[in-house]
């Protein structure tokens, strides 16, 4: 039996969603049109996370690699969906990005899990390529929502700003997620932070490695249809 939240979380909750709140009505003031895409997908996390933490102890007991593996593409699929609708020709671009995101989750999970980085059990990998995936999605969303005819590679370029900033003022402005949940379960800094910079190197070279691939394999299939007009 899955235990529900207690008053206190749900109080929590609704205090950040309030923030959320303000800042889509400050939205619809300015006419930003931003209001109904934030108010949705906080609706649309709400449900989806709540799902996750209902059916997430059966995730984790899959021993399967298939499984693993077979999950991932799923998250692939519907992240690439995501950025897909970032770029003019969707059909296209959801091909590309989902084979983008494969393609950092088969170089990055199997090097760390070989490497002795990570686990290589579902409680480590699904995670993990989760937030592989997430990230990845972003990037190439980024660069489909930027990429100029004339230049395309600036839009991929411009794609890689912010993960890399963030990695850069890691220490400085920025207390990742894993360092901050790690020293606040009792875990010692230096291993909270070898945790941090394995997620976040893998971050950098998992979103770079989707952009190049989604990159190449959109210029590959944008070449292929005059031929199959």
């Amino acid at each position: 039996m899955i235990p529900l939240p207690d008053a206190d979380t749900l109080t929590g909750l609704a205090a950040a969603w309030l923030l959320l709140g303000c800042a889509a009505a400050w939205a619809w003031r300015e006419k930003l049109d931003l209001q109904k895409r934030m108010l949705w997908a906080s609706l649309r996390g709400l449900v989806q996370l709540l799902l996750l933490a209902f059916v997430l102890h059966w995730i984790f007991d899959i021993q399967s690699h298939w499984a693993q593996a077979l999950l991932l593409t799923g998250f692939c699929i519907v992240a690439g969906r995501t950025s897909a609708s970032h770029h003019s020709t969707p059909s296209q671009a959801w091909l590309a990005a989902s084979i983008g995101l494969a393609a950092a989750c088969i170089v990055c999970l199997p090097w760390l899990a070989v490497s002795g980085a990570i686990d290589a059990d579902t409680r480590s990998i699904i995670p993990l390529g989760s937030m592989l995936v997430a990230n990845g999605m972003n990037t190439v969303s980024l660069m489909f929502n930027r990429m100029d005819g004339d230049n395309a590679l600036a839009g991929l370029r411009q794609a890689m700003i912010p993960p890399v900033d963030t990695l850069r003022v890691a220490g400085l402005v920025h207390m990742p997620g894993i360092f901050v949940g790690m020293v606040l379960a009792g875990a010692a800094p230096l291993t909270a932070a070898s945790a941090q910079l394995v997620v976040l190197y893998m971050i950098i070279a998992s979103s770079f490695t989707a952009c190049m691939v989604s990159f190449l394999m959109l210029n590959h299939l944008n070449k292929a249809r005059p031929a199959c007009a």
